[in-house]
């Protein structure tokens, strides 16, 4: 049986990164990552999902900057939760948006195998409060 913390910290330095051909090798084929609104299923489909906002904001805002850490307190041996820092700027008006991830790992094959996306309590708020701020109007989800 593996470690799985070095196997979810890859994947978020991954997507901090926009590398999204090295986070796929993280998915499984049949991964399914619950977006809290949304499920979205399979390696592809996913990287899309994750490929398709970075997309948005990069093209929405004048600076984005993305970090994770592992959350060190809730760590079990089949999940790791991350917490994801999000820092973007319209403008002279800065955000920073936080989220947390909790990701399950199938320790045989190290793979993972599940996505389950949390907002903090009043993040989505603070998010939308800022974009309308900016005047900026928030990206259709796209189709599953």
């Amino acid at each position: 049986m593996r470690d799985i913390v070095p196997i979810v910290e890859g994947l978020a330095k991954a997507l901090d990164r926009d590398d999204f051909d090295a986070a796929s090798c993280f998915l499984s084929e049949d991964c399914v990552y619950d977006t809290g609104g949304d499920v979205v299923t399979g390696r592809i489909a996913i990287i899309a999902s994750y490929r398709a906002a970075s997309a948005w904001a990069h093209a929405t805002f004048d600076e984005v900057v993305y970090e994770s850490e592992i959350d060190r307190a809730d760590v079990s041996d089949t999940s790791v939760a991350v917490i994801y820092t999000d820092r973007i700027r319209k403008g002279e008006r800065w955000h920073t948006h936080k989220c947390r991830q909790t990701v399950d790992v199938d320790r045989r094959s190290g793979e993972v195998v599940a996505i389950a996306h949390d907002d903090f309590e009043g993040e989505a708020e603070r998010l939308n409060a800022f974009f309308a701020a900016c005047g900026v109007v928030r990206r259709a989800r796209p189709e599953s």
